[in-house]
């Protein structure tokens, strides 16, 4: 704890010592300590279509005053290894090498920031890893290092309020080493509203799905976008909802949806809400713009989803990770 901070028990003593109760001083004094910044990590099957969203609920978070870090890795650490090779390769025959690559500098901006609170919104993007030649694992590859990570997220947690994590690929697999929460994004391209499997006469010949309730549509849904979930080879993972978004309108309505979210609830999946996306965002796999960011229409899109995020955070029992 750094010098010169109170713990709330202190503080209760004092105002104990004072004439004060210090069972009311000590629940006072713990409603005003600050909480511990939450670091999220969400999970997606596939991520290319997911950025406006997760701008956006970010957006929303530091419209209404909390201070949040997107933490991005810049590069990939494979990827950026086997481009300096392949580019030394194919300047070999021209150029003499010079060696290998450097990595990229981390860079910092901030997208949005309220002229009148604390509300801040900062894009940090840094390289995540390092793969050590001289030190193998059991199967004979380069052992990662991931505290340029950890290092990373311990700079920023005195700073932020929320800290996300925005990785360059596999946003499928979880973080177990930084991430104190895990969310899902369910990503729709068609909403299973209808058995395909098997064919009714419809009007004008014709022919439609026999129509599914929204038990079965969850069904679905955990089977064809959460599947990806249940396959990791490592110990299960403690997830704190799932957000959908669904690329095209929605052929249901709330009540359908309300239903879909009950059994997703009976099921252990906390839904924290729904979101409509254009088929093909542009730009692909890039956050929204600052312009974006500053306008009030789009952060409004996202506020309740990001409400329902943070209450889900901030609830969330000690010590989970």
């Amino acid at each position: 704890m750094p010098k010169n901070h109170s713990t709330a028990a202190q503080t209760a003593r004092r105002a104990s010592r004072s004439g004060g109760k210090y069972t009311e001083a000590l629940r006072h004094a713990n409603s005003e300590m600050p909480s511990a910044p939450h670091v999220l990590r969400f999970l997606a099957e596939r991520s290319g279509n997911l950025y406006q969203l997760v701008g956006g609920i970010a957006a929303a978070w530091a419209h209404s005053g909390q201070r949040v870090l997107l933490l991005e890795e810049a590069e990939d650490y494979w990827c950026w290894t086997m481009s300096g090779v392949l580019d030394r390769r194919s300047r070999g025959r021209r150029k003499k090498e010079t060696g290998p690559a450097t990595p990229p500098e981390p860079t910092t901006s901030a997208l949005w920031a309220s002229p009148d609170g604390p509300g801040l919104l900062v894009h940090h993007t840094c390289m995540w890893e390092v793969r050590h030649l001289s030190r193998e694992s059991d199967r004979g590859l380069p052992r990662t290092d991931r505290s340029p990570l950890a290092a990373a997220v311990a700079g920023s947690l005195d700073a932020y309020d929320v800290i996300v994590l925005l990785p360059k690929s596999a946003w499928s697999y979880p973080d177990r080493e930084s991430a104190t929460a895990h969310v899902v994004l369910g990503e729709i391209d068609i909403f299973p509203d209808s058995d395909c499997r098997t064919a009714l006469p419809g009007p004008g010949g014709e022919e439609r799905g026999a129509p599914l309730g929204p038990e079965q549509s969850a069904a679905v849904l955990r089977e064809r976008c959460l599947g990806f979930l249940f396959g990791f080879p490592s110990l299960p993972i403690q997830l704190d909802g799932v957000i959908w978004q669904a690329n095209g309108e929605l052929p249901v309505d709330a009540d359908y949806l309300a239903g879909v979210d009950q059994d997703m609830n009976r099921a252990g999946l906390r839904p924290l809400g729904w979101t409509i996306a254009e088929r093909r965002p542009d730009p692909h796999k890039q956050l929204p713009k600052p312009d974006q960011l500053n306008d009030p229409s789009f952060v409004q899109r996202y506020r309740p989803i990001a409400g329902r995020l943070r209450e889900a955070l901030d609830t969330r029992p000690a010590g989970r990770s």
